[in-house]
């Protein structure tokens, strides 16, 4: 038996050097393959039980392969801003597919050299395609109906391939002022300074909004804001959100057309009145006649704000309008002492055949709100005597738009309270000393930058930036026990143990790098030398099994 058992050793040598040989054939071959995690053939003893002490059955040698997954390899450069690597512990998910719905065809993968299809899918040099979740504008994860969620970190529930051609471009409306100026405080009372602020809207419209200040008295200025072209109202309030002053607007873009009427609500439980332009004086029932010169914009207007100005149902000074050319201005004059006398007013443009003379029209109702501070902080800003505000009584900017966008609520913010860092009153000309503001026009979409926690964030051409994507890194208790499939792609099976999805850099997940990859473990000095090693095995096992048929042709001869 010793003699056979002799020439199986050598046989299960032979197996397990060429085995070990192919470990090696691929190591070398993949050495450029981007993740890829070399193998080594790790060998252990086969032994075959003893009958006796006295004799030795041989038994070989057993090959067991063992890739170590969790080796980092080398990260190289890149300029592609979708190459992505690891920087720890994790793998990317991907899927065979780009409609990635349901819990097949997920697998698990450090080749992060993922590169847009034509349908704008990242998927890398595999063909497989990466997975994350949609967030909105915040950065929370939201599931196919915008709902936000938190991901279960076990299930592959609402992952979906990450596309990057239909986020198309984006406008950000302005949110955010931040203004700083210096007010004369050697100027008379009434006097005023002006500065024009451009901020933009929803739909990405540049408006002009025209801050005015004007001194009230020693120490005190008081603020207002214009509406701008396009825009139907202005409306300045405090901290509290009551108004402290409220203006409308109408733009008499042209002459109306006979029959066109603008609808004012007082708001004060009396029927709205109805202004019907015409050229002869001849309108519909109890409407008011606005009567004009045909052609003539400018009379049109003018004619409108005398009758508005006697038409105030409530029999106040409240409402008041004042025409500059072919432009109204419409506001509520009440004082804080007059406060009972406040009201909203509410203004309707109806024109002729969908179309009208008056540019507001398409827009919708808009409303000139009351005003409702108390006496003693009327004024927008009040100084003490060294020239430090002591009170703002303005905090925020309401404007509505009559082009489809949402209305403007801009947080205006003009300094600290008992600090010389934004609004202050000395002796000397008005100098507005910084202007910040946010929000910016339409943008293309021009590229994604990917952060250390895998939060994909789209760039556009106008500066502005929006969370698209989170991309989660699945971690396992045993990586090293991942089954390894075509592809350099790994799937979880009982020895790995189960999934957890985290951020990255979160629970021991690794750091997203983009513009990298991780290069191959494979070392070819090593496998060079492994290679002159198992080839030397090989040939020493293959020598047991020509000595031992030499051995076994001695006993055989025996005989003859």
């Amino acid at each position: 038996m010793s003699l056979y058992g002799a020439m199986f050793s050598g046989v299960s040598g032979l197996n397990a050097n060429s085995q070990a040989l192919g470990a090696i054939a691929d190591n070398i071959t993949n050495v450029n393959t981007v993740g890829y995690k070399a193998t080594e053939m790790r060998f252990q003893t086969l032994v075959t039980a003893q009958a006796s002490s006295n004799s030795y059955n041989p038994g070989g040698v057993q090959q067991n392969p063992f890739a170590a997954v969790d080796v980092q390899g080398l990260f190289t450069s890149t300029l592609n801003a979708t190459d992505l690597a690891l920087a720890g512990d994790g793998f990317f998910v991907v899927n065979e597919s780009s409609n990635s719905a349901g819990s097949s065809g997920f697998n698990f993968t450090r080749a992060g050299a993922f590169n847009a299809d034509k349908s704008g899918f990242l998927k890398n040099t595999a063909g497989q395609f990466l997975q994350g979740y949609k967030t909105n504008s915040t950065g929370q994860t939201v599931d196919a109906t915008n709902t936000v969620f938190n991901p279960d970190p076990t299930v592959f529930t609402n992952l979906e391939t990450i596309r990057l051609n239909n986020i198309g471009g984006t406008a950000d409306a302005t949110d955010n002022l931040t203004f700083g100026a210096n007010l004369n405080a050697e100027d008379a009372v009434g006097a005023t300074g002006n500065t024009t602020v451009q901020v933009f809207d929803s739909l990405g419209v540049a408006h002009n909004v025209a801050l005015t200040w004007t001194k009230k008295d020693n120490n005190q200025w008081d603020l207002s804001v214009e509406p701008p072209a396009g825009g139907q109202n202005a409306t300045l309030l405090n901290s509290a959100g009551a108004v402290y002053a409220s203006t409308g607007r109408l733009d008499f873009g042209s002459a109306p057309a006979d029959g066109e009427t603008v609808t004012v609500n007082f708001n004060t439980g009396g029927a709205a009145v109805v202004f019907e332009f015409d050229t002869n004086g001849s309108v519909t029932g109890t409407n008011t006649a606005v009567t004009f010169t045909a052609g003539d914009a400018a009379a049109a207007a003018s004619r409108f704000v005398s009758l508005f100005n006697v038409a105030d149902t409530a029999g106040t000074t409240a409402a008041r309008a004042a025409v500059s050319n072919t432009r109204v201005n419409i506001t509520n004059t009440t004082t804080a002492s007059e406060d009972a006398k406040a009201l909203d007013i509410t203004i309707t443009v109806d024109g002729l055949s969908g179309a009208s003379a008056i540019n507001q029209f398409g827009g919708g109702a808009f409303t000139v709100r009351d005003l409702d501070l108390p006496t003693a902080t009327t004024a927008a800003i009040n100084f003490d005597g060294s020239g430090i505000p002591t009170a703002f009584n303005v905090d925020d900017i309401a404007i509505a738009t009559n082009n489809g966008s949402a209305d403007l609520a801009i947080d205006f913010t003009f300094g600290t309270v008992g600090q010389a860092n934004g609004i202050t009153q000395f002796a000397a000309a008005y100098n507005p000393t910084f202007i910040d503001t946010d929000g910016a026009a339409f943008g293309q979409f021009s590229g994604v930058v990917i952060g250390e926690s895998g939060l994909v964030t789209a760039l556009f051409q106008n500066g502005d930036i929006r969370p698209i994507f989170q991309i989660p890194i699945a971690t396992f208790p045993n990586p090293n026990g991942l089954g390894a499939s075509t592809g350099n792609v790994y799937s979880q099976t009982d020895f790995s143990g189960l999934m957890f999805l985290r951020n990255g850099g979160v629970g021991g997940a690794g750091k997203v790098q983009n513009s990298v990859l991780e290069a191959s473990t494979v070392d070819i000095a090593k496998e060079f030398t492994q290679m002159i090693t198992t080839q030397r095995a090989y040939s020493a096992s293959a020598k047991i099994i020509s000595t031992a048929d030499e051995m076994l042709g001695e006993l055989m001869r025996i005989k003859r």
